[in-house]
């Protein structure tokens, strides 16, 4: 990967984005799309769209989301703890003992939320995971009104683990789901746009909101952009580790390759398209069946405007939903090529039908 590209990502990744709070990471998308594309637009609720060719037909929408999962403060009790609900799909079980920021009016304010000391826990109950409301922050407030004086109820929290390299290619972070889609779509127009073969299609590259908490931000992309077809980037389960059942969830390994996806959502036209690409262009692939699961933008894009061809391109991510996922520098790489090149492929005025 060039350097200004994981500097990019690095930006991307260590500025705080959670659902419905994406501001300062679209600018930092935004300003880095400036760069390469011939308009760039943002929404009343800050979705943001970078267009390359804006006459060209057929419309491609390269779909990844902004948002990272967080927390919200909703209560501030007599004794100056914080007690908040989650902002997406967040893990009780995971959060104990976790280092937190609080995005406050006054700024950053550092709290931690708090585990009952192993000597102090009654050793004689088995132990249960924590539900959301039974965890709470401490940030080191004498009584509630020192805790009022920082923070306030719906300010919002992310998590401190920060990005870094493991080793050459296997990075870690809090929230590679998904900001690794909104490089990967612009990634992919820069390269497109550095290319000696001007495309045929327009290429717009969208970087959504609240993914996380139902997806509303790409269904409003969708309906203001009205594209010919989208392709989703999301990140994807990596089934490679321990514990994890093969039969029941299907097999991907970090460092496999991009995943495409079959079934339901996912157009068959499309996804021949992307197959046959990857194969000219020698990119290994992955193949998956649909989650049971879980969703993406490409669940809320494909029905809109009477139908909009669909389907999600997948980057391989050990531990999601934590704050130390894994991903392979690789498989993203590969995928902002394997979107380039498909935007390359794609010719004057084509849609992508099912044959019947």
């Amino acid at each position: 990967m060039r350097k200004e590209s994981m500097e990019f990502l690095r930006q991307l990744l260590t500025t705080p984005s959670p659902s419905g709070y994406e501001s300062p990471g679209q600018k930092v998308w935004c300003d880095y799309a400036r760069k390469f594309a011939d308009e760039v637009r943002t929404d009343a609720y800050g979705n943001a769209v970078a267009i390359l060719n804006p006459s060209g037909d057929p419309v491609i929408m390269l779909d990844g989301h902004a948002d990272e999962l967080g927390l919200m403060i909703k209560h501030i009790d007599d004794k100056g703890f914080i007690w908040f609900q989650r902002i997406g799909g967040v893990d009780p079980a995971l959060v104990r003992g976790k280092r937190v920021n609080i995005y406050s009016h006054g700024g950053v304010v550092r709290g931690v939320i708090g585990a009952t000391a192993i000597h102090l826990q009654d050793r004689a109950k088995d132990p249960k995971a924590p539900k959301m409301h039974e965890c709470f922050i401490d940030i080191g407030a004498k009584d509630a009104e020192d805790a009022r004086k920082q923070v306030s109820v719906g300010d919002p929290i992310t998590f401190v683990d920060d990005f870094e390299m493991l080793n050459e290619n296997i990075g870690a972070a809090r929230a590679f789901d998904n900001r690794v889609g909104t490089w990967s779509a612009i990634e992919a127009l820069r390269i497109v746009s550095l290319s000696k073969t001007k495309p045929k299609c327009c290429v717009a590259a969208c970087s959504s909101v609240q993914e996380e908490v139902g997806g509303a931000g790409a269904w409003m992309t969708a309906e203001s952009l009205r594209p010919h077809a989208a392709i989703a980037i999301d990140v994807s389960h990596a089934t490679d580790t321990p514990g994890i059942d093969v039969k029941q969830h299907g097999e991907c390994k970090l460092g496999g390759g991009p995943t495409i996806t079959l079934g339901r959502e996912h157009h068959p036209a499309l996804v021949k398209r992307l197959r046959d690409v990857a194969a000219k262009k020698k990119i290994d692939v992955q193949i998956e069946a649909f989650s049971l699961t879980g969703g993406s933008d490409a669940m809320t894009i494909y029905t809109k405007t009477g139908g909009i061809p669909s389907t999600v391109l997948g980057i391989p991510n050990r531990y999601m939903h934590t704050t130390v996922e894994l991903l392979d520098m690789r498989d993203l790489q590969n995928a902002a090529e394997l979107l380039a090149a498909f935007c390359l492929d794609v010719k004057k005025g084509e849609r992508f039908m099912v044959k019947i």
